[in-house]
């Protein structure tokens, strides 16, 4: 990974990280107040921590073959300025968590990797990816669980909170109703027993520092050994560790 020091020039960013900065230009000149790349340069010039983050996004996009890249930066597009109050980025990072999703594929093995076309037939529902390997086909569905409302408000309103060392019945709730939604969409686009159904999971707790992520990870597995909101289905957690 390059040097993460700030003080790159801003050709040094462009070159370093060349498809964010494809989204970035994305946005008119000058960038609407609530654009997320706006002011790009001065933001990595000053922090270690953006710029180790878009580091990572970045890796995850240059994963993406060009047919691939194309089509979710069109998606991306509308994202850059749907910012909320509350949530911040949450839809712009959300797509870009399919990015995840298909270098796990890629790393599976799959050569041929598509991001799947939503389906413009009102109540049809599509998974997001498909895969291919030799004679084996892979259908994956990427699911975010995001913050609770509590934790979304507290961070608005800038309140101190406390870090809860047991997932709360409202987490499990999501889990639930996400797995089972993603099943459903993998389901409805194909119901043959011979391809592959994965589920990519990205939980993000209230926990911000990720100090429990190895205990709710336990948790959210004996959920899932008494639960089985979508079996036959192979689920892929991807849980971010303590900073």
């Amino acid at each position: 990974m390059p040097s993460t020091e700030p003080g790159a020039g801003q050709s040094t960013y462009r070159r370093r990280l060349p498809r964010l900065y494809e989204l970035h230009d994305l946005l008119p000149n000058p960038s609407p107040p609530n654009a997320y790349f706006r002011d790009l340069d001065q933001s990595l010039a000053t922090s270690r921590a953006k710029l180790a983050v878009y580091y990572e996004i970045e890796e995850d996009l240059q994963s993406l073959d060009p047919k691939a890249w194309t089509f979710l930066k069109s998606e991306l597009a509308p994202l850059l300025t749907a910012h909320d109050r509350k949530r911040g980025w949450q839809q712009l990072v959300d797509k870009l968590n399919q990015t995840k999703a298909y270098r796990y594929l890629k790393r599976a093995g799959y050569e041929q990797i598509e991001f799947i076309t939503p389906s413009i037939v009102r109540g049809r529902r599509t998974p997001d990816l498909i895969g291919y390997r030799a004679s084996m086909k892979a259908l994956c569905e990427v699911k975010t669980i995001n913050i609770s409302d509590d934790e979304a408000e507290r961070r608005y309103a800038g309140g101190v909170g406390a870090t809860e060392i047991d997932l709360t019945a409202g987490f499990f709730k999501k889990l639930r109703y996400d797995l089972t939604e993603a099943k459903a969409q993998l389901d409805a686009f194909c119901a043959a027993n011979d391809v592959q159904k994965l589920i990519y999971l990205i939980p993000n707790f209230d926990d911000s520092l990720h100090e429990y992520a190895d205990l709710y990870e336990r948790q959210i597995q004996a959920y899932l050994e008494r639960e089985t909101p979508c079996s036959g289905v192979e689920i892929i957690f991807n849980i971010k560790r303590l900073f």
